[in-house]
């Protein structure tokens, strides 16, 4: 049966967890994964394709572009990562199978703290004693909120109660409401190895569930998932925001973070990959956390993305690698794109001819039907030719910051209000 095997490699994967770890940045800001993510995945993967060669594999690390479908095994090997990377032993290891296009079995393992959780076609177990949900009055109920921008959702749910906690980990919310500890669980992303297995343990320990895109919930009864889904389901087919710094400074802790808290407040996920910079802000690198995204379904043709500097020359030639086009595309002091870095005093960034843009590239550009602006101001001592140059040749709308006066010498840039209004009007 597969609740057996899927408890059994489970178990053995839980024996890995206990090796020496080291932790990465995978691109995303706080997005972390460790060694052990890899090495358990992989030992996961082997044992399924050695035992169910015709099911496919959904994974966070290493199959994360794939869709959930009828026969497959759905799988997360460390959720809450970022708990597991400081010692919180609130994570777990989570793996879920379909089969005829169904949900059959799931099982989610908290080692640190010995809880070992499971469901099949007869129910939900912890620790193999059934479990259950527990009802509450509405004033009473206890929840969790997991996903971006959540602090608008949790505003809005007060006036039924204020009872709210952040666990880390999806897993760890949808293994409580299962176990009758909290009342709610509200996950509004779209990853299914997050989700997909907590759902279904929640399922069979009794609670109402609902997956929808933005919005995947499981609660003690019908009533108090209707709340969640209607004070915090996460708004579909609206835009998101990339920021793509220079490459050589701090400009994410400057206007950046301005655009995340301005438009956060919204609601509007504001991502900001953390590339390297300087010396090692190798294109092939930029491709590879900015693929991720792409991959993942959070760039796409809704994005609004704003690039500055050398940034843009590194976002041009992924457009054209990757034939995409975003929403809009806003471009913050291009000059940089006509330059070898060998030729400028002020830059550090060995990217050699990376930095370059080609005329492909630029053709491609200029051919989007992409809302395209070039937003400038007198940075280079009162020259703007080059960034009329970028105007022309991408067909951009120019925006002259007259009076811009938010320079503090070598690329720290305090705030853009002008960028923040036009990304409103673009919204």
């Amino acid at each position: 049966m597969e609740i057996e095997f899927l408890k059994r490699i489970i178990k053995e994967a839980n024996e890995i967890a206990e090796k020496e770890f080291e932790v990465y940045s995978k691109g995303g800001e706080n997005d972390l994964v460790t060694n052990l993510d890899l090495e358990i995945e992989k030992y996961l993967i082997k044992e399924i394709k050695e035992n169910y060669p015709n099911f496919d594999i959904v994974s966070e690390e290493y199959n994360n572009n794939g869709e959930v479908t009828d026969n497959c095994f759905i799988i997360d090997p460390i959720d809450g990562t970022i708990n597991f990377a400081n010692n919180l032993p609130l994570w777990g290891i989570q793996v879920a199978c379909r089969k005829d296009g169904e949900t059959i079995a799931s099982v989610i393992s908290f080692p640190r703290i010995n809880e070992f959780y499971y469901a099949d076609e007869t129910g939900a177990y912890l620790n193999d004693k059934k479990i259950s949900v527990n009802e509450v009055p509405i004033k009473n109920t206890l929840y969790a909120i997991d996903g971006n921008n959540n602090l608008p959702c949790m505003q809005r749910m007060r006036k039924y109660s204020s009872n709210r906690r952040n666990f880390g980990g999806v897993c760890v919310s949808m293994a409580f409401v299962a176990a009758g500890r909290i009342h709610g669980a509200v996950f509004r992303s779209d990853k299914p190895w997050d989700y997909e297995p907590g759902l279904f343990l929640c399922k069979m320990a009794g609670a109402k569930i609902k997956s929808i895109n933005g919005f995947h919930a499981a609660a003690m009864n019908q009533e108090f998932l209707d709340i969640l889904e209607k004070e915090t389901a996460k708004k579909t087919n609206i835009s998101n925001i990339f920021v793509l710094h220079s490459l050589n400074g701090d400009t994410l802790k400057m206007w950046g973070q301005d655009v995340k808290e301005t438009f956060g407040q919204q609601e509007i996920d504001v991502i900001m990959p953390e590339f390297p910079i300087r010396a090692d802000s190798k294109y092939e690198k930029f491709d590879e956390i900015l693929s991720f995204y792409l991959n993942n379904n959070q760039l796409n043709e809704n994005t609004i993305v704003v690039a500055h500097s050398i940034g843009n020359a590194y976002f041009i030639r992924f457009c054209k690698e990757h034939n995409y086009q975003p929403k809009a595309y806003i471009a913050v002091a291009p000059g940089g794109v006509y330059e070898y870095p060998s030729n400028r005093n002020d830059y550090t960034v060995e990217v050699g001819k990376q930095s370059y843009v080609k005329e492909d590239a630029f053709n491609y550009v200029k051919g989007m039907k992409s809302i395209k602006y070039c937003l400038y101001s007198d940075e280079d001592n009162n020259s703007p030719e080059k960034f009329t140059r970028f105007i022309e040749d991408t067909n951009s709308e120019g925006i002259y910051l007259q009076y811009y006066n938010h320079f503090d010498g070598y690329h720290r840039i305090y705030k853009i209000p002008e960028l923040n209004d036009l990304i409103n009007k673009l919204l």
